[in-house]
């Protein structure tokens, strides 16, 4: 068996990058959640803060107060808490719209790692510390309902033990007990007097949370050849200018590394991660990444026509794009033909007004539900309402000043135009489902 694993060929090397430790990255354990309807970890957050000393961290989330909500109730809590702080108002809207959740310390004798990889390499970075981040209910622990209740009980029991005679009990304390005691409330002292440092907080996916990734990527897009660079820079380049831009690879990349690419690539790229993007908003992207302030509008639009459609002023890619030739759908290998039918049936219900229902769309496409519901998720989102609606519904007015306007919107009319017809058509001739 040894000999056998010994004489298995090397497919690919890939290598292995360890980043420096200098980042100081901190690891947040929540509570376990269940990720389909936690609205709460979604929202917004309202306040961040830590204490670099003591290292704690405390996140501060906003809630629905519109839905489900007891608004009495809470202005109540409110009320009570600022009673009981001497501080300011720990809730200034007159209610309790936020939870906060504290970090509490967790014991590990072992060292945890973080890793990012793009396919090309793999980059690990130690963590300095785990976290358990658990709900800081600071509005129940200072109004306790039952303390009147508690306080009347105590009472009626003191009356019953006046009678009775107190004996105290005194032990003799181990040594060193008293300096542990003294050091232990030294500390908390010391915690309690540290200032809070306020922080910005960015959520996950966030265009400039790339920032940070590159930081972490630090020893790969420093490791060029100093002996040669010119044979670098070209093989580099010549790896850039073939390679295929798909959704996964385009989540993988930094602003920096965007700015390597051609500027129809760059367009694929932005409209992957965007999913549906108004003109100007992709042209000052573009602008981030390296395309020169002075690129003419026109040529942008030009590579955009290729790849994407206009849906209300806004721009999505293409089907053609996410479901390329000869691939089938991730879950159940639905072919290319049916994905791409699938989604632009789906864009021409959400720009009509029609009512989108998963279930339906699933019969008559013969398409599983999670299809539908990844197709969904490229261009609409679901609303507080649970219906769908498309990603992007204002339309800024910047194509409205472009020279050929008229032209692309009789452009983009007629393909939607003849798609509709495609469509219709093959839901008349498609196979239907053999009945058992």
């Amino acid at each position: 068996m040894d000999n056998e694993t010994y004489d298995d060929e090397i497919i690919k090397e890939i290598p292995v990058y360890l980043s420096n430790d200098a980042m100081k990255l901190l690891l947040l354990h929540y509570p376990t959640r269940l990720s389909k309807n936690d609205q709460l970890l979604s929202s917004n957050v309202t306040q961040c803060k830590y204490k670099s000393e003591c290292e704690e961290l405390e996140i501060s989330y906003a809630l629905d107060t519109d839905n489900n909500y007891d608004k009495g109730h809470g202005q109540e809590l409110a009320a009570e808490m600022d009673k009981t702080s001497k501080d300011k108002s720990s809730y200034p809207s007159g209610m309790v719209d936020h939870l906060s959740f504290e970090s509490h310390n967790t014991s590990s004798n072992t060292t945890d790692m973080i890793m990012y990889t793009s396919g090309k390499s793999i980059h690990l970075c130690p963590l300095k510390k785990t976290m358990n981040m658990l709900p800081k209910l600071s509005h129940i622990d200072k109004i306790d309902p039952k303390d009147e209740s508690k306080k009347s009980s105590q009472n009626e029991s003191e009356e019953e033990d006046e009678e009775s005679e107190q004996i105290m009990a005194k032990f003799k304390d181990r040594p060193g007990k008293k300096s542990e005691k003294k050091k232990m409330q030294e500390m908390v002292k010391q915690r309690a007097m540290e200032p809070w440092i306020d922080l910005n907080f960015v959520p996950n996916g966030h265009y400039f949370s790339r920032g940070e990734l590159e930081k972490f990527m630090l020893p790969y897009s420093n490791g060029t050849d100093l002996k040669d660079p010119d044979i670098t820079i070209t093989k580099v380049e010549k790896e850039v200018i073939n390679e295929n831009i798909n959704a996964i690879r385009s989540r993988q990349l930094s602003k920096n590394e965007i700015k390597s690419y051609s500027l129809e690539k760059k367009i694929k790229i932005l409209l992957f991660n965007a999913k549906m993007i108004s003109t100007k908003m992709l042209i000052n992207l573009l602008h981030k990444c390296g395309v020169p302030s002075d690129e003419s509008v026109i040529t942008i639009l030009t590579h955009l026509k290729e790849m994407a459609v206009l849906v209300r002023g806004n721009w999505t890619l293409k089907s053609e794009e996410l479901y390329p030739d000869n691939t089938i759908s991730a879950h159940f290998g639905l072919s290319f033909e049916v994905m791409r039918l699938l989604r632009d049936y789906i864009i021409h219900l959400l720009d009509s007004d029609q009512i989108v229902n998963r279930k339906n769309i699933g019969k008559i496409f013969n398409a599983p539900p999670e299809e539908v519901k990844d197709v969904l998720n490229s261009v609409a989102v679901l609303d507080k309402t649970k219906t769908w609606r498309l990603l992007v519904t204002d339309n800024d007015g910047f194509l409205e000043t472009v020279d050929n306007y008229k032209e692309i919107c009789k452009e983009q009319s007629d393909w939607w135009t003849t798609r509709v017809k495609q469509i219709n058509t093959w839901l008349e001739h498609k196979p239907k489902k053999n009945s058992m």
